[in-house]
C-alpha cells in the first residue's frame, strides 16, 4: 500500500467515527442510531475471502476491510461487507454476491463479469462496481434497470478512474452521483 492510500485510509477512520457522515444514505439526522459500521475483518478472514474470490483484493480496499470495517461506510448505502459477519447489500456480502453472479447460469442473461466486483448499493438497481483487474482499479455505475439484454457492460459507464480517486471525492464531499 502506498504512502498516499495509507494516509487516505487514516481520513476514512476518522470520518467514519462521525455518526453523521460515516454513510451518505438513508438520509437520517443521526444515521448511527440506525446504522452500526461492523468491526475490521482479521487477516485470516481477508485470505478466506480472497481465497473463495480467486484473486486478492487491491491494496486499498484490503485495508478498509482490515483497518476501518467490515463495509457499512462510505459512498452510497456504504461498502458492501467483505463476509456474512459485515454490511450487506441485500442480503449478500461481497464474496457470496460475486461469486453468484459469475455462476449465474440463466438462458436469457449472461454470468456477470469477472472483473467487476460489487463494491456499493446506491438503491434502485444501481450499484458501483470495481474493476479489480486494472490496476487503477477504475470504478463504474452499473445501472440494472436500463439492462435488458447483452454483456452488463453496456449499462456501465465510468464513475472514477480509481479506487482511491472515488473515496478521496467522497471524503471531500464531491457529489458522486
Amino acid at each position: 500500500m502506498t504512502y498516499i492510500e495509507e494516509l487516505l485510509v487514516e481520513r476514512i477512520r476518522e470520518r467514519v467515527g462521525d455518526p453523521i457522515r460515516f454513510v451518505d444514505l438513508p438520509e437520517t439526522t443521526n444515521k448511527a442510531f440506525v446504522h452500526k459500521v461492523p468491526p475490521p475483518v482479521s487477516l485470516d478472514e481477508l485470505e478466506l475471502a480472497e481465497q473463495k474470490l480467486g484473486f486478492q483484493l487491491p491494496s486499498l480496499l484490503r485495508a478498509l476491510y482490515s483497518q476501518v470495517g467490515n463495509g457499512g461506510f462510505g459512498p452510497g448505502y456504504g461498502l458492501i461487507g467483505l463476509n456474512s459477519m459485515g454490511a450487506k447489500n441485500f442480503h449478500v456480502n461481497l464474496v457470496d454476491g460475486y461469486l453468484a453472479g459469475i455462476n449465474f447460469v440463466h438462458p436469457d442473461y449472461p454470468p456477470w463479469p469477472r472483473q467487476f466486483i460489487t463494491i456499493c448499493n446506491w438503491g434502485d438497481s444501481i450499484t458501483s462496481v470495481l474493476d479489480w483487474i486494472t490496476s487503477e482499479g477504475s470504478v463504474y455505475r452499473y445501472n440494472g434497470d436500463k439492462y435488458e439484454q447483452g454483456p452488463f457492460e453496456k449499462v456501465m459507464t465510468l464513475e472514477s478512474p480509481s479506487l482511491q480517486t472515488w473515496l478521496e471525492d467522497w471524503l471531500n464531499d464531491h457529489p458522486l452521483f
